[in-house]
């Protein structure tokens, strides 16, 4: 990492400097003392590093240190860990991702035709610009990978791009800087969670996409798109926009980005009101310029959401709070329960045009 490397340059380089180039002449013992360092021990110590973070009363998580891209070897973990939530107590949560996501498919034209009616109403431009800031021609074998970074040149551009990689990647890097510089671990932790829930969620999103092979609105021949199942790679990567709808990317890894930081930070109440309202911008602009249908959106939200809390989970651990001196000696106080005439309970009674008072009788 970037701070390990400065501090062992700094050390080499102090060692060089110290030490006596050959055939020099020993110093006497006086001036060799004069040049001794100073005493250092009232000099401040480097600061410690922060790993505990009390979020909440009774509640502290501790975060070590994270390796130098260790958290790439942990994404075929959480792919493997993914299937635990299909749980008999999520059965509901499923049966509503699959409920919602067919009943958008079935109004996915209408919801398609009003909100881009309602952006030619806003004269919000539906046409995907940019300008291209960097471009890197960059070649695999046959294959032509460019390095490029582009930023929007309109408003609904600007609000696509919020779902962006480039967008996020700078999320992720703003929080590792900030925890090197910082000596924060829950801040460098965030950013290696995030890159770590959105490669997991990015897999098992283009694994969906090239097997659904769903039609993006704009090249839409079929009402709600057409749907070539398995279609081969050459094809895909022929025309990618007209196989690669479902489900959206971009809102799951918006959705991963969400939850990472509000997982970390709860502290911060605005976080998730804030990205659910991005969320919900981005979500506008790929209807208008019709990259998406709403059906693809329940999906990706989900896997964004459930790859990040796995993330989460395994990127912290829960601190035990000390226990007082009874729980640590097993001595519990005696109770001792209230006499009959003393377990009555007054409330006030209302319903309707009806006011008064009901006792409750605690057996």
């Amino acid at each position: 990492m970037p701070t390990l490397g400065w501090r062992n340059a700094l050390a080499i380089f102090a060692l060089a400097t110290l030490a006596s180039p050959a055939g020099a002449t020993p110093l006497p013992l006086a001036d060799s003392l004069a040049q001794q360092p100073a005493d250092t021990s009232a000099r401040p110590s480097h600061r410690a590093r922060r790993t505990d973070y009390t979020v909440a009363p009774g509640v502290t998580w501790h975060y070590e240190k994270p390796g130098q891209l260790r958290w790439l070897t942990h994404i075929p973990r959480d792919l493997v860990q993914f299937p635990r939530y299909f749980k008999r107590e999520n059965v509901p949560a499923f049966a509503g991702i699959a409920a919602g996501s067919v009943a958008l498919w079935l109004a996915d034209e209408p919801i398609l035709h009003g909100a881009q009616s309602l952006g030619r109403t806003l004269h919000l431009d539906p046409a995907d610009q940019y300008r291209t800031l960097v471009y890197i021609p960059i070649r695999l074998g046959s294959s032509k990978i460019p390095l490029e970074f582009r930023v929007p040149d309109n408003l609904n551009s600007t609000f696509y791009f919020l779902g962006d990689g480039w967008t996020h990647l700078a999320i992720a890097s703003s929080f590792m800087t900030y925890g090197w510089i910082k000596h924060d671990n829950r801040a460098a932790q965030t950013a290696t969670q995030l890159g770590e829930a959105i490669l997991s969620t990015g897999l098992v999103v283009q694994a969906l996409k090239r097997s659904t092979g769903r039609q993006s609105p704009f090249q839409a021949t079929h009402d709600r798109g057409r749907w070539d199942f398995f279609p081969s790679y050459n094809t895909y990567q022929g025309n990618v926009s007209n196989y690669d709808a479902f489900p959206t990317g971009h809102l799951a890894t918006a959705m991963a980005t969400v939850t990472v930081i509000a997982e970390n930070y709860p502290e911060y109440r605005f976080i998730r009101p804030l990205g659910y309202s991005l969320m919900g911008v981005l979500g506008y602009s790929m209807l208008n310029n019709g990259v998406h249908w709403a059906s693809d959106y329940p999906l990706g939200i989900a896997l964004g959401y459930g790859f990040a809390k796995i993330a989460v989970r395994n990127g912290r651990t829960r601190v035990t709070e000390p226990q007082s001196p009874a729980e640590s000696t097993g001595w519990q106080p005696p109770v001792h329960p209230r006499p009959w005439y003393r377990r009555g309970e007054l409330s006030p009674f209302s319903y309707g045009p009806f006011t008064g008072g009901s006792l409750t009788w605690r057996l």
